[in-house]
């Protein structure tokens, strides 16, 4: 039985595909925070360009730029579909990544085949890599079936991940045999196990595989309170075209018709991809403070309304609420002639507590032309609106009862710095009753 023809690299796609979860830049620290995945990528298209007769810029894709909402870019949606192996850095942030879950998703939809028929099994393109260790309860089911430490990895491997090793100059032979043997193992995949070339289009309704319990992701620990502000059809804005509203706020799309989903959903996703679990929810300004960070998406067409500019008014007003103002503006809607200054003047107008205090810090809040602009300027308001929580977020004491208070003790009810023979007077005593 002859093999199948193997595959033509540079007409499918990129050889590998890795998958891997974002670590949010610290605004503190303009170091890349990515650095040492970037170095992990270099060194296995080298050895892949070394192993097979791909081209130069054939041999792996890596997405370097943070995500932007629900869009899929243009190369990184044509790299998923025509990979030949898709390797997943595995590390406890990869699993509460509901990017990373899609991208699992998309190209498990693939159908793949073994190029020699006969061959026992089902095939799988799928070559897991362990970047930082993760607990084998924390791995969803759909990575429960799938190998990723093997006999020849090695303890430091298994303990560290190729993070560690890739950080310690001790470990440096241990990371280079891990990623030779990851590269080697992409290479017999590669050439054993045919996938169909997937649909561009289907990306976009990719599900999170990762996703628990009936669709909830597991928590990240950071919740965020992205309110919407905004007209409805129902109630449109004077002068203001139904086409960038629906039935809710939370329908709004301010940069339509060029970005047709909801801003919502372009700000949850960034917020996932900052670490955040979004709490997305129409605007009341009768709720109180949340139980985190929280921004604001205004539509500023409703300033132009009287009672929905008393009611922000009053939540301009309320200094509880450290909440960060973000106002779209596209500079490409018809019904609007503003520029940005003057829509942030409209703005400061309604709103002068909360567009004066990220003033100073040096944070917009008209946001746009486009929502590109937005989704590059978006993050910094809401680290902005996180640094603010923080400051101001009342101490919680943790339940139950306090442990018992340390001092250092002999054993027999005398602190043991006291000088033997020191005997304790009244105001020795006085302080201890005061301390318990």
């Amino acid at each position: 039985m002859q093999p199948a023809e193997p595959m033509a690299a540079d007409d499918a796609g990129p050889y590998f595909f890795l998958s891997y979860a974002h670590v949010p830049r610290d605004e503190s620290d303009e170091t890349d925070p990515d650095l040492w995945v970037h170095r992990l990528f270099r060194d296995l298209c080298g050895h892949i360009r070394n192993m097979t007769t791909v081209s130069a810029g054939s041999a792996g894709f890596m997405d370097r730029k943070m995500r932007a909402g629900q869009r899929w870019n243009d190369e990184l949606a044509d790299s998923l579909v025509g990979c030949r192996v898709f390797v997943p850095l595995y590390s406890p942030r990869y699993f509460v990544s509901s990017w990373c879950g899609k991208e699992w998703t998309a190209f498990g939809q693939r159908q793949t085949s073994y190029r020699i028929p006969g061959q026992r099994g089902l095939p799988s393109a799928v070559v897991p890599a362990l970047w930082t260790p993760v607990p084998d309860h924390r791995l969803p089911e759909c990575a429960q079936g799938i190998q990723y430490l093997g006999p020849d990895h090695g303890e430091r491997y298994r303990r560290f991940g190729l993070y560690g090793l890739a950080k310690l100059s001790s470990f440096r032979s241990d990371y280079q045999k891990a990623v030779l043997m990851l590269a080697r193992r992409i290479v017999d995949v590669g050439e054993s196990i045919a996938v169909e070339r997937g649909d561009p289009a289907a990306l976009h309704t990719a599900q999170d595989a990762f996703t628990r319990d009936g669709g909830t992701l597991p928590a990240t620990g950071r919740r965020l309170r992205i309110s919407v502000a905004a007209g409805t059809r129902r109630r449109l804005p004077e002068g203001r075209s139904p086409a960038y509203y629906g039935s809710t706020s939370l329908e709004w799309r301010p940069y339509h018709p060029a970005a047709p989903h909801p801003l919502r959903k372009v700000a949850a996703g960034i917020a996932e991809q900052l670490d955040f679990q979004p709490d997305v929810r129409e605007f009341d300004h009768a709720h109180g403070p949340s139980e985190g960070p929280e921004v604001l998406l205004l539509d500023r067409w409703l300033l132009r309304d009287p009672e929905h500019r008393a009611l922000l008014g009053e939540f301009d007003a309320d200094d509880h609420r450290r909440t960060g103002l973000v106002v779209p503006w596209n500079a490409a809607d018809p019904d609007d002639d503003a520029d940005e200054p003057g829509v942030a003047a409209e703005v400061e107008s309604a709103l002068p507590r909360r567009t004066s205090r990220q003033r100073q810090a040096g944070r917009p809040t008209v946001l746009g032309p486009d929502e590109r602009s937005f989704s590059e300027q978006f993050p910094r308001v809401v680290h902005w609106a996180a640094a603010e929580y923080l400051r101001r977020a009342p101490a919680r004491v943790p339940p139950g009862e306090a442990p018992p208070r340390f001092r250092l003790s002999a054993g027999n009810g005398q602190d043991s710095w006291s000088p033997q023979g020191h005997r304790r007077d009244a105001g020795e005593e006085d302080r201890d009753e005061q301390l318990r």
